[in-house]
C-alpha cells in the first residue's frame, strides 16, 4: 500500500500505480500471494476534501480459470475507484469529477473507449460505493476490445470447462468473483 504525499500529482499516483501493477497478476483467489498483491496495489491519495482509494491491477484468468467462455476476457488491466471523507475518513459517494480525473490519467482517450465499467456488486463494494474499469487486453497487454460478449463460444478452445465443471459441480465461489447466497 502507498500513501501519496499531499500535493502528488495524479499523473505522478498513475504512474507509481503502473509500476506496482506490474510485479505481480492478480487472479481472483484469495491466495496469500493475491492478497499480498492487492495491497501492494493499492494507494490512497489526498486532496483538500477527500482520500482517493485507488486499486489498480493485472487482472489474469477470466477464460482460463473457468469464469467467461469467450478467451478475449482473458486478461485486463482493472482500476478499482473508491472516495473517503478526508475528516472522517468514511466512505464515500462516487465523486464524478475525481472519477473522470483519475480515468484520464490511468488511460488514454482512445483506450477510454475500450473500458468495461461497472458498478458495485459484492455487499462490501456497494457499501464503499466502489467502481470498476476494466481494459481487456492481448497477450502483450495491448487494450482490445474483446470480440463478441464474455460467454460466448465462438472463440473457445475444445476441452475448455467453466469453473463449476473444474469443480465438480459443486457450488464454489472464487473469491474475488462474488458471494456465495
Amino acid at each position: 500500500m502507498i500513501v501519496f504525499p499531499r500535493l502528488t500529482l495524479p499523473s505522478a499516483a498513475a504512474s507509481e500505480m503502473y509500476r506496482r501493477a506490474k510485479h505481480g497478476i492478480y487472479t481472483g483467489t484469495g491466495s496469500p500471494e493475491n492478497m499480498k498483491l492487492i495491497k501492494h496495489c493499492t494507494g490512497y491519495w489526498f486532496d483538500s476534501a477527500m482520500i482517493s482509494v485507488i486499486i489498480f491491477t493485472r487482472d489474469e484468468g477470466h477464460h482460463s480459470m473457468g469464469i467467461f467462455k469467450n478467451p478475449d476476457y482473458e486478461r485486463c488491466l482493472h482500476l478499482s475507484l473508491s472516495f473517503r471523507d478526508l475528516l472522517t475518513q468514511k466512505s464515500i459517494p462516487k465523486d464524478r469529477e475525481a472519477t473522470k480525473m483519475w480515468v484520464n490519467v490511468f488511460f488514454s482517450p482512445d483506450d477510454q473507449k475500450k473500458l468495461w465499467i461497472e458498478s458495485p456488486k459484492s455487499d462490501e463494494g456497494k457499501l464503499r460505493d466502489v467502481w470498476h474499469y476494466r481494459m481487456f487486453c492481448d497477450e502483450h497487454w495491448r487494450g482490445i476490445i474483446p470480440r463478441r460478449e464474455v460467454y460466448t463460444s465462438e472463440f473457445t478452445e475444445l476441452g475448455w470447462k467453466s469453473f463449476s465443471e473444474l469443480n465438480d459441480g459443486a457450488e464454489a465461489i472464487m473469491a474475488g468473483w462474488g458471494e456465495s447466497k
